[in-house]
């Protein structure tokens, strides 16, 4: 019996695309990131805030979602090295987050406003629970933390989906609660502004279809593996 094989040009053609979706979304993310963090930061405790948070999420937490998904089809050392990047990334971003909350709750208690009222606080306070949430997810996941072992074994993929999936919903929800935040007249700042929105979607779409096209990328080189039998 014969067992059909992919193609290896199908299969390289799938990992270019990969590549290139993985360099556009480097290139992407640091031009959105720091173009609204450097245009909004004044010098003031507010300024600080746009600032923070478009660098922890949109930079460190992209850039950590980025090796999540490429390090999920290795193994060996090499996976474990790239499972303790993306930590680091993700905690670099979560000491971003914190600050960038911590400095416009401040703002408004100095200020005398009411927190949690608009619909961007809302969305922010969610995101936040969820932000640091996902590290302590994310250690008893890894297994060399030996926490995952306390789980029973048929538990553990769930565990390990689970994580990756609300890790993903937390950068999505981050990016609305971003979209909402923009056309604020405190951080509003015309065409620019139009330009910040559109590029916070664009990043959006492109982790997403990156996260999809590098599961069917591993899925071919699978197939490519299939013999005669």
């Amino acid at each position: 019996m014969f067992v059909a094989a992919a193609s290896p040009s199908a299969g390289k053609s799938s990992q270019r695309i990969v590549s290139r979706l993985t360099m556009t979304l480097h290139v992407s993310v640091v031009v959105v990131s720091l173009s609204i963090a450097f245009t909004l930061f004044d010098n003031t405790l507010f300024g600080w805030h746009p600032a923070l948070m478009s660098i922890g999420y949109i930079v460190f937490m992209a850039e950590g979602l980025i090796a999540a998904i490429h390090f999920r089809h290795i193994d060996g050392l090499e996976r474990v090295k790239a499972i303790w990047s993306h930590a680091l990334l993700q905690l670099r971003a979560l000491f971003c987050i914190l600050l960038g909350f911590g400095v416009v709750y401040r703002n408004k208690i100095l200020h005398g406003k009411p927190h949690f009222m608009s619909l961007h606080a809302k969305f922010g306070l969610a995101t936040l629970v969820l932000t640091t949430l996902m590290p302590l997810w994310g250690l008893v996941s890894f297994k060399r933390m030996g926490i995952i072992q306390r789980f029973p074994e048929r538990l553990h993929p769930l565990i390990k989906q689970l994580h990756r999936q609300l890790g993903l919903l937390t950068w999505l929800l981050a990016l609305a609660t971003i979209e909402l935040a923009l056309p604020h007249p405190a951080v509003r700042k015309g065409l620019l502004t139009k330009f910040w929105q559109a590029g916070v979607a664009w990043c959006g779409i492109v982790l997403l279809t990156l996260s999809l096209k590098a599961v069917a990328s591993h899925k071919q080189a699978a197939d490519a593996t299939c013999k005669t039998v």
